[in-house]
């Protein structure tokens, strides 16, 4: 029976993945490593698997590669924005080339998504991803369904991968959904290929709950070694932003409990005005024994995405906890904070649309 769904909303028991799994922690000489980065210095990035491995080839000269992908299915929220910043962080800490796959046959098998209609997603998705920083002279950006040796990976995955291996780690799921788990593992093995530079450290930044996607492509990996050269993968695990309401994590199923890199001021001033807070029942309670910020998730939001000075997220809780600051003056100077950063970020991504589109329509229509 699985223990973690790819595809779902619930939050993960991050202990379990150490204790059952087999995760390790972050050394402090990785956390000092890449500590100008939000995610690492809070512990946000929290896990890894081989990470030691990786930087030791990097450091020793070798050619590496960082690999993700996005399913394009809706625009960037903010998980989304969260594993991008790491796959750029680490592209320009190794001079790692990167790879970004477009997993438009997740998109269908999950979300019924016609191809036609994720092309277009995924477009507004690249650029966004351009906007955040993406040195694009150094990376792949491809869509599965047209990058043929992903697909022949999968199809080779396929005849030494049981049905029984599959279900005991994702749970019962259509044919569809299986082969896209085949087909991701192709998309992190497929830098190892020859015509890609040969086999070479790959490291795959993750939220918590892919990691069912890194354990069996670690695993085909050391099954096709001899044959094909494969080394198990590296990974980076992050921890899960909320859903605005507080009660799953942050996914675009649920689009009014999300915050998008497309919102608009309104719709950021409406959702999270009605975002969970910690504060208390009254606002004498509230004066006398301050906020709670370890439930708000308003309080996450800057944690985890929209404070990158330490001292200014340090600012916010001492004004919550003492009480100084009641939820609603908090949630206005919030938002006025996000609408900022989302204002130029959009700037950004409407210089970079043009290179997107480009970007989306070559890979469309490859020459082989």
């Amino acid at each position: 029976m699985k223990e973690i769904d790819p595809w779902g909303n619930a939050l993960v028991d991050y202990q379990k993945l150490f204790t059952q799994f087999g995760l390790q922690t972050l050394s402090p000489a990785m956390k000092k490593r890449f500590s100008s980065h939000r995610g690492f210095r809070r512990d946000i990035v929290f896990a890894h698997r081989g990470l030691e491995s990786f930087i030791k080839t990097a450091d020793d000269g070798k050619p590496v590669a960082v690999m993700t992908g996005i399913k394009p299915s809706n625009s960037f929220h903010l998980g989304s924005k969260l594993t991008a910043e790491e796959l750029i962080l680490l592209q320009k800490e190794f001079n790692a080339k990167a790879f970004y796959g477009i997993a438009d046959l997740e998109a269908y098998a999950d979300n019924g998504l016609p191809l036609e209609q994720s092309h277009e997603i995924a477009i507004d998705n690249v650029a966004d991803l351009l906007a955040l920083g993406l040195h694009e002279k150094n990376a792949f950006i491809y869509k599965q369904s047209r990058n043929a040796e992903v697909m022949r990976l999968a199809q080779l995955f396929a005849k030494r991968t049981t049905t029984a291996t599959l279900e005991a780690l994702y749970g019962k799921q259509n044919l569809g959904l299986y082969f896209s788990v085949l087909t991701q593992a192709g998309d992190i093995l497929f830098p190892m290929l020859e015509e890609n530079g040969g086999a070479r450290a790959v490291v795959v930044p993750v939220g918590a709950d892919q990691d069912p996607h890194i354990r069996l492509t670690r695993d085909l990996a050391a099954k096709f070694a001899a044959e094909k050269g494969f080394e198990p993968p590296s990974a980076t695990y992050h921890k899960f932003f909320r859903a605005l309401d507080g009660t799953t994590k942050m996914s675009k199923r649920d689009p009014q409990n999300i915050l998008s890199l497309n919102d608009s001021e309104k719709e950021v001033k409406k959702k999270v005005s009605n975002a969970l807070t910690g504060g208390r029942d009254t606002t004498e309670e509230q004066r006398k024994k301050g906020g709670q910020p370890e439930k708000c998730v308003v309080y996450e939001l800057m944690q985890f995405h929209f404070y990158d000075d330490d001292k200014d997220l340090k600012d916010m809780k001492e004004d919550c906890t003492s009480g100084r600051l009641l939820c609603g003056e908090c949630k206005l100077q919030r938002i006025a904070h996000i609408n900022e950063y989302l204002k130029k970020h959009q700037e950004k991504k409407k210089a970079k649309l043009a290179k997107a589109e480009k970007i989306i329509e070559t890979v469309s229509n490859p020459r082989s």
